[in-house]
């Protein structure tokens, strides 16, 4: 496969991953029921971003670098890359600080839930967004690094509407050759 074929792969999977890893982390990672004897039982939920804030934010760099891969070309392009694997990276480490972020997580949520009163009983149970939001950033590092390795030879965005330059714009053409080759390059023969 060509360089100039996986252009649109990486581009679409580093926007699929980076949407995966925001959606995973808006999602319930974990549950509790908090039960006190004489008060009704109340189930908290935590999600990967209450959990993990930081990691939320970079699963939204990633998004937004996908986009920018496609704005942008050369060196600009494999800073772009540079950016979303340091992004990506960043979110697994802290997603591999273990369960003490979620933990106190799914504490602060025990404690302040109203049938809560240090006694009773809590049971726990956990959901398996937080393997996927790991799989979803450890796909957007690789392809981080795909744009890093390929960024040069991918082609770049048109520059056909981009402001005008300061030079001079061509003579108006003369004869009905000049007319089509002016339509041909995009230009208004008439001006």
């Amino acid at each position: 496969m060509t360089p100039r074929r996986l252009y649109v792969p990486v581009v679409l999977g580093l926007l699929a991953a980076g949407g995966l890893a925001f959606l995973a982390l808006g999602r319930t990672w974990e549950r509790a029921r908090v039960a006190a004897d004489g008060l009704p039982s109340d189930i908290v939920r935590v999600s990967g971003s209450d959990a993990y804030p930081l990691a939320a934010a970079l699963a939204l760099v990633v998004v937004t670098g996908s986009i920018a891969v496609l704005a942008t070309g050369g060196r600009v392009r494999r800073a772009v890359g540079v950016l979303v694997v340091l992004a990506a990276g960043g979110a697994i480490i802290s997603l591999l600080d273990g369960r003490r972020a979620l933990e106190s997580a799914i504490g602060d949520a025990v404690t302040e839930s109203p049938a809560y009163t240090g006694a009773g009983s809590v049971a726990r149970s956990g959901t398996s967004w937080d393997f996927w939001t790991f799989v979803a950033f450890a796909v957007a590092a690789a392809l981080g690094a795909v744009v890093v390795a390929l960024a040069p030879r991918w082609p770049t965005m048109s520059g056909r509407y981009d402001a005008p330059s300061s030079t001079p714009a061509p003579a108006a053409p003369r004869t009905e050759a000049d007319i089509w080759k002016a339509l041909d390059e995009g230009r208004d023969p008439t001006e």
